[in-house]
């Protein structure tokens, strides 16, 4: 046979194969279920070196170790931008306070619009504890007796954006006073990274650290090796002003911090709940799958961090006014946890 004409049968030949295995590779994955495909999350936490970023991180390694098609890929956040970037789909999961997610979703204070994308997840996943942390030695007893004196002062949290410096500003509003106030008599109010805070906290550059953490606070204690220090109670009525914007009365347990100075007893303070939320149009089998694997592995869940340790399911559904995310609720039902 004319070697030209072998040449063009084996051509023929490869293009019949090559077009028959396209033709099953397309038709195989024309069967996956569409979610399966769908698998690259992105996960909006809080700032490095805070509980969010370290925690999210956590659940990122749990939930991958039961369903490897899962790549979730976190990233920094703030406790009140996480819910635009949520809105706006630059983030398919995020985490959220209760404040800020009813906030978002009914487009009150802080925010300017209605979030109507805005889903819950789960709830309940412990709870940060606003926390004023003040040298060992500090003068005062008391955060009234700080701004009582109109000392000058310097004090620091994070940046606009998140809870931390929200609820600062809550306090400072309660008092009657101001970041202007502060420099005026020659103070300093310093809004930096939770590194940075405990970098200038250790370096005597910053006298009050003021947070919104999960407890134990990472940067809390970091910074506390350095420097002594003692958590300051908050008074009934400022607990009581707090409780109107959506906060709760709790306490930084005693036993909480090796470095903390008053750490044999319970500091009343406020809290907020943990709570991952999502864009309603992730699809619903990604998040049932998300979902389920939490909530079938209760114990893994309160080994990622110690604010999980008393984590129940049964708290997981509980958000007023904002609607479980439909593939969140099929997992619950599953579970036993809806009827």
């Amino acid at each position: 046979m004319d070697p030209t004409l072998i040449d063009t049968f084996k051509e023929v030949r490869m293009r019949r194969f090559t077009i028959l295995g396209l033709g099953l590779a397309l038709a195989f994955a024309a069967v996956l279920p569409g979610e399966a495909q769908n698998r690259n999350l992105t996960w909006t936490a809080g700032q490095v070196g805070g509980g969010w970023y370290t925690q999210a991180g956590g659940f990122v390694e749990l939930i991958k170790s039961k369903d490897p098609s899962f790549n979730i890929k976190v990233v920094p956040g703030a406790g009140i931008q996480n819910m635009t970037k949520l809105q706006q789909a630059e983030t398919e999961i995020a985490w959220g306070l209760p404040p800020f997610i009813v906030a978002a979703y009914q487009g009150q204070d802080p925010y300017k619009d209605k979030h109507p994308d805005m889903r819950l997840v789960m709830n309940g996943l412990g709870f940060v504890h606003s926390q004023w942390a003040v040298p060992a030695d500090y003068p005062y007893k008391s955060i009234r007796e700080i701004f009582e004196s109109k000392k000058a002062i310097t004090i620091g949290t994070t940046p606009p954006g998140g809870s931390d410096e929200w609820v600062m500003r809550k306090i400072f509003d309660f008092y009657k006073t101001s970041y202007n106030d502060v420099r005026s008599r020659g103070g300093k109010v310093i809004l930096v990274s939770y590194t940075d805070l405990a970098n200038q906290y250790r370096d005597r550059n910053m006298d009050i650290f003021f947070s919104n953490l999960a407890v134990p606070g990472a940067s809390i204690q970091e910074a506390s090796l350095g420097r002594k220090m003692k958590i300051l109670p908050m008074d009934e009525d400022l607990i009581k002003y707090l409780e109107g914007f959506g906060l709760a009365r709790g306490v930084v347990s005693k036993g909480s911090y090796k470095d903390v100075v008053n750490n044999d007893q319970d500091i009343p303070t406020v809290v907020m709940a943990n709570t991952i939320v999502a864009n309603a149009k992730v699809p619903a089998d990604v998040v049932h799958d998300f979902t389920r694997a939490l909530v079938s592995n209760v114990d893994a869940v309160r080994k990622v961090h110690p604010a999980f340790k008393d984590f129940d399911p049964k708290d997981a559904v509980r958000l007023a006014n904002v609607p479980l995310h439909p593939g969140a609720e099929r997992a619950y039902r599953e579970a036993g946890l809806l009827k």
